[in-house]
């Protein structure tokens, strides 16, 4: 699983029971193309991955244009596709920012995500509006409570079983 802050914490959770087995990369304010430029050194061609859960952009929603973020997650796609592991990416978390465009710019990504996922046959991850639930998210409105996380890793555990069977 590779992804930015959103996985912070995540490690024990998702690894346990096998942490040989499981890994967790979460790169703080990662972006997707940092994501893309970094993916090669953290799986290389000797590695066997059957599982890869891509995490990101939550923080870039705000800052670029939805054709940028389109073009970015292709070149991500690119390198993924060969990597002879199942791939899933997951929904840009919307978090309780009160800002309309951020918030039209999070649904009309993760439409296109959705369809685009299915297009390229990889799965796809919908966070849905779970977190928008009182208590979930931090003061911050952007990063997830304690609560908040140990629903998202009860979440990812469900989602990596069902991946693995």
């Amino acid at each position: 699983m590779v992804g930015d802050s959103l996985l912070w914490g995540t490690e024990g959770s998702i690894c346990r029971p096998d942490p040989t087995c499981k890994e967790v990369c979460c790169l703080p304010g990662a972006r997707v193309r940092d994501i893309t430029r970094k993916l090669p050194k953290l799986v290389r061609s000797t590695d066997y991955f059957p599982l890869l859960i891509v995490q990101v952009g939550s923080d870039e929603i705000a800052r670029k244009s939805i054709r940028t973020m389109k073009r970015f997650f292709r070149g991500l796609g690119r390198l993924v596709q060969g990597a002879g592991a199942q791939v899933i990416f997951c929904s840009i978390p919307s978090g309780a920012v009160r800002d309309m465009e951020r918030t039209w710019k999070v649904q009309v990504m993760n439409n296109w995500l959705r369809g685009w996922c299915r297009g390229r046959n990889f799965g796809f991850f919908d966070h849905g509006a779970v977190y928008l639930a009182p208590g979930l998210l931090s003061m911050n409105g952007t990063h997830l409570s304690q609560r908040g996380k140990r629903i998202l890793l009860q979440a990812l555990a469900g989602l990596i079983k069902r991946a693995l069977i």
